[in-house]
């Protein structure tokens, strides 16, 4: 059978295009640190900042509206591979990965890397396992491809209240650290923050779905590069000479393990099951950069990096991002992007964290209170930064910073005009919203598509499937804005969560739908029921110090928990039919039409009223 060209609906302008937000986004801040160099107020600067860009995003997703379900849902299938897998990346980390990753590298050192091994792991595992399979699919929605391929409508409800659990800690996860970083760049109430960026996630995705999603995403994207490299560049040629942090960090990390030695910061001999990263509280730095399992335990540092491979790789909210490619083979060349662009963020926020742990050994460590620079006091005075102790010379283990304030801090304690600090909490902020709004759409999509029509196979009229795709989507995104203002929890930790019940409730089942035939509804409702009940428990507990294993490994419990479900469950009822052996079948063939744009052609065919 021909393959399809993999760019004949792809538009050969969209580099033109992304070329020109690029400039039209480094034309603002550098027109803003003209106005701040002639004494613009503080308060448009700041106001500029948030207000622009937010608008911007907004324009671009209003002006790719979408009346086609294929469009709304999938983009067209026609979004380059490049561009895929950077939305994916940064979906994937939001803005809750990139500030907390960054302060965990700056506390706990090496033992931070266990969630940047969870996450690119969890994108190998995705290419291999998962994402061809689910594209030569096609379905929109995770649980609209679980019901097909299992014959069943309870599954498909079934599988949509499963995934709704972790699409809503990441809406919640993403709004918290969005109010915080909007609070640092605006002073305003939290309820207003959280107001403007649900408007701004809404306006992003309502008309054109994944289509707005698709191109808004990308601006937010390169949004969030831009404001991640340009400091840390300017930071490493300061005091490596050389521009590239990600290379260039390694000489500091060596000089500052001899200084932490001089410290006398302690190596703690941690129980295998240990996890002990640092909170959104204040926390002192007490851990070396580079030696090992000092706030994480060896056994502990395996399973997290297993559990968070897993939830990453049957993520709800970045599955249906795979069906927008022309083609498998760009599914997988997005993947690889993916993984690459996933890496070189975790690269530069560790670089962020060497570099301020530099900045504090050299201007705090060994100084007395009275001499401590002006930076750290006002982050001192926003409670961001803190310091214990009297003594002459204090140590490094006087000083304590809160973990979301070091990607930050860095711009301020250089010393770099205050626009570079806002186009830093800019970047944070596009993160934000591009994981809120990805997250916000599929749930939308599943709402609409899997609940409301959830009993049915035949679509709806285009029309009100659209209508009701838009009203669903409006509606996550004000119940996980909401859900943000009330609940007390740690964004990182509703991310960990989120992430441990999508492994334990979806991975063992769509591992098994794709490779073991035999799997049939029973197994598979089981194998998300228990799986997911599994997790929900462990992480109770875990919470409640009932276990002496820490919430975030929940998906140690769930996931082994849903293989046997799903396995007893199968073998309690007859095999599949035929036509779903022949769908199984047709799934793992590379080439060809994706199954469910041939369902719908047929579907369609069937529907044409007959000429007399």
């Amino acid at each position: 059978m021909p393959l399809s060209s993999r760019t004949r609906n792809v538009n050969p302008r969209l580099g033109t295009y992304f070329g020109i937000f690029a400039s039209a986004f480094a034309a603002l801040v550098l027109v803003l640190l003209i106005f701040e160099q002639l004494g613009a107020s503080d308060a448009l600067l700041r106001g500029l900042m948030l207000g622009a860009p937010l608008a911007l995003y907004a324009a671009i997703g209003l002006s790719a509206g979408s009346s086609e379900p294929i469009d709304f849902f999938a983009s067209g299938r026609r979004v380059p591979a490049f561009f895929n897998g950077l939305v994916i990346a940064v979906s994937a980390i939001g803005a809750t990965g990139l500030v907390a990753a960054t302060g965990l590298f700056f506390l706990n050192g090496f033992d931070a890397w266990c969630i940047v091994i969870g996450l690119t792991g969890g994108f190998v595992v995705m290419a291999i396992l998962i994402a061809p399979f689910l594209r030569k699919f096609g379905a929109f929605t995770v649980p609209s491809y679980l019901g097909r391929r299992c014959e069943s409508r309870a599954v498909r409800v079934c599988a949509a209240a499963v995934v709704a659990i972790p699409m809503l800690l990441v809406i919640a996860a993403e709004m918290r650290t969005g109010v915080f970083v909007g609070a640092w760049l605006t002073g305003q109430s939290e309820q207003l923050l959280a107001a403007l960026l649900a408007a701004a996630v809404v306006l992003a995705i309502v008309l054109g779905g994944m289509r707005s999603a698709s191109w808004a995403n990308t601006s937010e994207s390169i949004a969030v590069l831009m404001a991640l490299i340009v400091p840390t560049a300017m930071v490493a040629t300061a005091v490596t000479n050389l521009p590239f942090a990600q290379l260039s960090h390694g000489p500091v990390l060596r000089a500052l393990g001899r200084l932490e030695v001089q410290q006398a910061l302690p190596i703690p001999v941690l129980a295998p099951l240990s996890f002990e990263l640092a909170g959104a509280e204040l926390e002192p730095i007490v851990h070396r950069l580079s030696h090992p399992f000092g706030s994480v335990g060896p056994l502990s540092f395996v399973l997290a990096s297993l559990t968070l491979m897993a939830g990453v790789a049957a993520a709800p909210w970045l599955l249906p991002r795979i069906g927008t490619t022309p083609s498998i083979y760009e599914t997988r060349k997005s993947m690889g992007w993916a993984t690459f662009v996933l890496g070189m963020i975790m690269l530069t926020v560790s670089a962020v964290a060497v570099f301020m742990r530099e900045v504090v050994m050299d201007t705090l460590v060994g100084h007395s209170l009275s001499q401590l620079p002006a930076w750290f006091r006002s982050l001192e005075a926003a409670g961001l930064a803190g310091v214990q102790g009297q003594m002459p010379r204090l140590p490094i283990s006087s000083f304590s910073f809160k973990r979301d304030a070091v990607l930050f801090a860095l711009p301020i304690a250089s010393g770099y005009p205050a626009v570079l600090v806002y186009l830093s909490l800019a970047g944070a902020l596009a993160a934000a919203v591009a994981a809120a709004s990805m997250s916000s759409l599929a749930l939308g999509a599943v709402l609409a598509e899997d609940v409301v029509n959830g009993l049915r196979w035949e679509p709806k009229p285009n029309r009100l499937r659209l209508a009701a795709a838009r009203v669903s989507i409006v509606a996550a995104v004000v119940l996980g804005a909401w859900l943000a203002l009330i609940a007390p929890a740690d964004p990182l930790d509703l991310l960990l969560w989120a992430l441990a019940l999508s492994a334990s409730g979806l991975f063992p089942v769509i591992v098994l739908s794709i490779w073991w035939k035999r799997l049939n509804g029973l197994g598979a409702i089981a194998g998300m029921a228990v799986g997911l009940g599994s997790a929900v428990l462990a992480l109770i507990a875990g919470e409640a110090a009932w276990l002496d294993v820490d919430s975030a490994l929940a998906g140690v419990f769930g996931i082994p928990a849903g293989f046997l479900a799903a396995f007893g469950g199968t073998w309690l009822r007859p095999p599949p039919s035929r036509q779903a052996l022949e769908l199984v079948r047709d799934m793992r063939v590379p080439g060809g039409e994706t199954v469910h744009d041939r369902e719908m052609r047929l579907l369609r065919l069937k529907q044409r009223p007959r000429s007399r």
